[in-house]
């Protein structure tokens, strides 16, 4: 047998998947020939607007050998397979970590880290204060009608964390062994196998759902506890190395009010109770800001780090399709998506879009009352009439140049995020409705008359932002609309802005040992995902926890 890789083999739209024929046709020799064919990777090749199609590079085996050149075979090249996979890799970097380990936060760092501590053997307690993901489905569609916010269950805290109410992508820059086991894993628990081998896989909120229920299923299965309305009130340190922890416990019905410093509560009924831990892992996600102000106060050391604030726009799915493919029926493509960057201010900012949703919805997200935020999400067809997609200017490590009291300071980018969030609130009618503009008046620096259709459920309000929100911000969106425009033409005149976007990562890092994934200063505590400030979405922050559960090694710490 000879083995052999074949890059970008085109196949027809309306034929996907039919690998094995394209193959077999590029190459002038019949499909019975070709054997053992692996699809590596895919995606749609749109560099040709209006005759697109679908590019694939895979691996296979041919019984005789053949010419790697020619024009029949510019993609082909001789091959040799290897074998990738967690289990063939043993850690060779182990960290020695108690048998049993507490978790907060059920997003995919913690539920990944659970997940395969838990089949190496450990036994995990996982604590998370918002809810079951169905229950938390049902609090999100109750919030969008009655406007009473529960700060615990919620668009970003509950099972799953922010990612399961988001566009359910699932792109990395980079893959390798730990993401790849986050793919596999996926598919295992119900997700469409081509998530593992598509450039730009996506799922879907629907889809996460039911994913999310089959992972619990298998973390109670291996014995794992799994802790709803449940939080981490405090912790104990001692001679540097964590050992015990505060757990609060949260009644149903509790709406938590402000509380001076942190902006929530947990409410008077709420029982509390402190727990011996020799292992802690902090998956809390990018917007548990007690968190940080409680680890601050214990003496764990934080850093602020460079960040990404600016709004949300909204255009027809139909110019977004039209611009970025061409006349082609997107049943067979999906919906059109865009990747937009360009520096502005004379080059020393920018402006870029993040996590765009195409045929998705706006949707209100908040961690604290008082206070307002935009992301997006969509469903796994991603069939609605419009698109979404954060367009964000990027913040200093703690925010200095910008309009806050405390630029520059540990929690400066905190505070910015804060303040543009309360001001939004206001502005919108303190009733989660969000303030809005045209990309066209916003140039224009006038407030519109009247809004055009919007899929954000909680109403939306007329608003000149260059009135509220930083200047600098401001400035580096014009800049980049404008040239937005040219790229996308008809961005400028049907785009609408919905704001503010203040979610895209955190403003803070706790710095970490990088083989140990442990807390410079405090043994036994382990950070993970983007709360800690080192991954940026779904599936880099669960590979965060696979890496941790891949070295960990089980051993007595004290």
């Amino acid at each position: 047998m000879f083995t052999y890789r074949y890059r970008e083999l085109a196949v027809a739209l309306e034929k996907k998947g039919e690998v094995r024929l394209a193959l077999a046709k590029t190459l002038r020799v019949n499909p019975e020939e070709i054997f053992n064919l692996e699809v590596e990777r895919f995606s749609l090749d749109s560099r040709r607007k209006g005759d697109l199609r679908w590019s694939y590079n895979v691996i296979f085996d041919l019984k005789r050998k053949i010419r790697t050149t020619g024009n029949n075979a510019r993609g082909l090249i001789e091959a040799v397979r290897e074998t990738r996979s967690l289990d063939a890799e043993p850690g060779k970097n182990t960290v020695p970590m108690a048998g049993h380990v507490d978790i907060i936060g059920a997003g995919p760092s913690g539920l990944w880290a659970a997940l395969h501590l838990l089949r190496k053997g450990f036994s995990v307690d996982i604590y998370e204060q918002g809810k079951q993901v169905e229950e938390r489905f049902r609090d999100i569609r109750k919030f969008f009608v009655d406007r009473k916010f529960n700060a615990h269950s919620n668009v970003l805290f509950g099972e799953g964390g922010a990612g399961a109410f988001s566009d359910g992508k699932l792109n990395t820059r980079s893959r390798n062994l730990f993401s790849e086991t986050v793919l596999k894993d996926m598919v295992q628990f119900g997700v469409d196998e081509s998530v593992v081998t598509f450039a730009k896989p996506h799922i879907g909120t629907d889809k996460l759902v039911l994913m999310l229920r089959e992972i619990r299923a298998e973390i109670v299965k291996l014995g794992g506890k799994i802790h709803f309305n449940t939080c981490l009130e405090d912790i104990e340190i001692k001679q540097g190395r964590i050992c015990a922890i505060k757990l609060r416990e949260i009644p149903a019905g509790v709406y938590p009010g402000p509380r001076a410093g942190t902006g929530m509560t947990l409410g008077v009924n709420c029982a509390s109770y402190w727990k011996l831990c020799e292992a802690l892992v902090l998956a809390f996600g990018h917007s548990a800001r007690d968190i940080y102000q409680l680890l601050h106060a214990r003496g764990v050391q934080l850093e602020s780090k460079a960040f990404a604030m600016g709004v949300r726009v909204e255009h027809p799915q139909m110019l977004i399709n039209k611009r970025q493919l061409g006349n082609v029926d997107t049943k067979l493509t999906g919906a059109a998506e865009y990747f937009l960057a360009t520096p502005t201010l004379n080059k020393t900012s920018s402006a870029y879009s993040f996590c765009m949703c195409p045929g998705g919805v706006l949707v209100p997200c908040a961690s604290e009352p008082g206070t307002l935020a935009t992301n997006g999400m969509s469903y796994s067809r991603r069939n609605g009439a419009f698109a979404n997609g954060a367009i964000a200017v990027p913040i200093t490590a703690g925010a200095e140049g910008f309009d806050i009291p405390s630029s520059g300071s540990l929690f400066g980018g905190l505070d910015l995020q804060r303040k543009i969030e309360s001001d939004a609130y206001n502005v919108g009618g303190k009733n989660y409705a969000a303030p809005a503009q045209t990309i066209k008046s916003f140039l224009a620096k006038r407030e519109d008359n009247a809004l055009p259709k919007t899929t954000y459920p909680c109403g939306l309000v007329p608003s000149n932002l260059w009135d509220w929100m930083d200047k600098t911000i401001c400035k580096s969106l014009a800049e980049g609309f404008q040239n937005f425009d040219r790229k996308i033409p008809g961005f400028i005149e049907e785009g609408l802005i919905v704001a503010p976007e203040t979610r895209t990562s955190s403003p803070l890092r706790i710095p970490r040992n990088n083989e140990t994934l442990e807390s410079v200063n405090t043994k036994g505590l382990f950070v993970l995902g983007e709360g800690a400030g080192y991954a940026g979405g779904i599936v880099t922050s669960a590979a965060d926890g696979v890496r941790l559960a891949h070295f960990a090694k089980k051993e007595k710490v004290r």
